[in-house]
Parts: structure tokens; sequence; C-alpha cells
């Protein structure tokens, strides 16, 4: 059986796949506004509303690190066995249910225990799938879709 290729249909997979690229490029970056934009960009705010100090957020920031570090190694055996796109909804929806309870202005203990979940959401859950999603999107151009994802992800970053 002869299969007759369309240049239409050619096209029109390459433009599903930058569109996908384009959703992992700003997931890439939001996932990690809550844990980390928002507090470098409004540091002192965010130390006076939650009435904390910066050896107290930084504590918080540590347990992430920690638990980040950890998930890293987890992270890419739970990627292979779920389909990405289960996992990266799971951590967006996760993340951001825990900035539901961060507008709460949680004391410092449920603050640093947000942060550890955090680091669960955005590296054990996300990261991996980010990775293997974005492979399988670059097929025989994998750089490219690497460079693309890095640089598309520096371009939705708030500056400093």
């Amino acid at each position: 059986m002869v299969q007759v290729i369309n240049s239409n249909n050619r096209s029109d997979s390459r433009l599903s796949h930058l569109i996908a690229l384009a959703a992992l490029v700003i997931a890439g970056e939001t996932i990690f506004l809550l844990p980390f934009v928002l507090s470098r960009i409004f540091r002192p705010t965010f130390l006076d509303i939650f009435n904390i100090t910066n050896l107290q957020l930084g504590t918080a920031f540590s347990l992430y690190g920690i638990i980040a570090m950890v998930s890293y190694f987890a992270g890419g055996p739970l990627a292979d066995r779920y389909p990405a796109r289960h996992l990266l909804v799971a951590a967006l929806l996760a993340t951001s249910l825990g900035g539901l309870i961060m507008v709460s202005i949680p004391p410092i203990s449920l603050l640093t225990l947000l942060y550890g979940f955090w680091g669960l959401t955005t590296i054990f859950l996300f990261w991996g799938a980010l990775i293997k999603m974005t492979r399988e999107l670059g097929g025989h151009n994998q750089g490219q879709a690497f460079g693309l994802l890095d640089g598309g992800r520096g371009l939705f970053c708030v500056p400093m």
C-alpha cells in the first residue's frame, strides 16, 4: 500500500508541535512563579505580609531545595511510567492549589511545609515530564526543541 503524504499534514503537525512547545515554555516558567518569583520580586512586601525574616524564608527555600534534589532522581522514572501530559497537568494543578494555601497567609511552619510541597510538585511531578515531553516533541531536532524551551522560558521570566 502506498501512502500519500500531504504537505499540509506535515505543516499542520509542525504547527501543533510548535503550539505544544509554546505551552511547555509557558508552563515551564509559570510553575515557578509561586515558589520563587513572587518572593524574589516582592521580597520586602513578602517578608512584611508573612511577618517573617530572610532567615525563615531561606529555611523554607532550603526545604524546597532538599526535597527538589531528591525528587530529581525519582521524577525521571515517574515520567517514564506515566503519560507526561497527565503529570504536567497534575503538577500545575497541585502547585496552584498550594497558591490557595499561600493566599491565606499561613504561619511560617505551614509556609515552610508549603515550600516542601512545591519541591514535590515542581520537580518530582513536573520537571521529568517537561523534559520527556520536550524530547518527544523535538523528534530528530531535540537540540532545537530544548533550545527553544530554555530560551523561551527566559523570555517569559520576570526581570529582577
